[in-house]
């Protein structure tokens, strides 16, 4: 299986099917860049609903819920997300639920330069059920699409969701000006018991 570390830009997507995947006694995610093909993950690390996934070489992916909360991989470090307390991608939220606006603050780190945040005020717009498939078990979720904004840039999430929980099974979020976008599948859910 591939690491988010050596995966080549305009690799394809390697063929690993759900039996494979099912050998890991993990909870287990897919994280692709728009030029990588995927990476499979498991959580070390559940810091208070923060969890921690990494791959074999070292890099890791953090989320909170369903949001992207910090990811070091590949020389682009996002050292963290600040959520509103409404927001749906950070707290699972039956879709009827959702607020119609909601904030975040990405914290970045840049090498020499020291830290620097921007923040977004994110408008989130139900699309319709979608059929996806995620490593050969297929799913009839809700498309969420996000726009976020603020004077200097707009950028778009998109989300797959289980209206009824809230609970997101695929997404597709701006991890920074640099990296751009990560597509994150779950594979097997994380259970705190």
């Amino acid at each position: 299986m591939s690491t988010l570390a050596t995966t080549d830009a305009g690799a394809q997507a390697p063929t690993v099917s759900r039996a494979r995947l099912n050998e890991i006694p993990y909870a287990t995610i897919s994280v692709a860049t728009d030029e990588s093909a995927p990476a499979y993950l498991v959580p070390l690390a559940d810091n208070g609903g923060y969890l921690d996934y990494r791959d074999t070489a070292g890099n890791s992916v953090r989320v909170f819920g369903g949001a992207l909360a910090g990811i070091v991989a590949v020389g682009f470090d996002l050292e963290g997300v600040r959520h509103d307390a409404r927001d749906p991608i950070a707290h699972a939220t039956p879709l009827a639920l959702w607020p119609s606006e909601v904030w975040r603050e990405y914290q970045f780190s840049q090498r020499d330069l020291g830290p620097y945040s921007i923040v977004l005020k994110c408008v989130m717009q139900p699309q319709g059920r979608e059929p996806i498939e995620i490593v050969e078990i297929p799913y009839d979720l809700v498309r969420v699409v996000e726009t976020c904004r603020n004077v200097r840039r707009a950028i778009t999430n998109t989300y797959w969701i289980d209206a009824g929980t809230g609970f997101i099974w695929k997404s597709r979020q701006w991890a920074g000006p640099r990296l751009g976008h990560l597509t994150i599948e779950v594979i097997r859910p994380y259970s705190s018991s």
